[in-house]
């Protein structure tokens, strides 16, 4: 798994994270994700675009750890969208239930305008 964190400048800012490859569940997987998640928190990050357009498989433990992501983002004011999931990872995210909980978006673009513009 590679992440790739990007800013985009606005009304809030919103931070991106992009996910390419596969989250499994060992350290460089799903140990990573829980790492990078915790980090963006703790420098700050309010709102945050998850981009699973690269994304090729989620261990379903890396979903519940989004799910878990999104929670602390609200408890402080913030939230979190889900961009650009397709295929299998689509459906994983679909089957755990994390679009009755996350915005999905087909786009980042599309995620980033519907967290700014709430």
């Amino acid at each position: 798994m590679e992440t790739t964190v990007t800013e985009v400048a606005g009304d809030p800012p919103v931070t991106v994270l992009a996910i390419c490859g596969a989250v499994d569940a060992g350290p460089e997987g799903l140990g990573q994700l829980n790492g990078v998640l915790d980090g963006l928190i703790d420098e700050g990050a309010l709102h945050l675009v998850v981009d699973l357009t690269d994304a090729e498989f989620l261990v379903s433990r890396a979903l519940g750890q989004l799910l878990t992501t999104a929670v602390r983002l609200r408890s402080r004011g913030g939230d979190m969208a889900i961009a650009g999931a397709t295929g299998s990872v689509a459906a994983s995210v679909l089957m755990v239930g994390v679009g009755a909980m996350v915005q999905l978006c087909e786009t980042v673009e599309d995620a980033v305008a519907a967290l700014t513009t709430r």
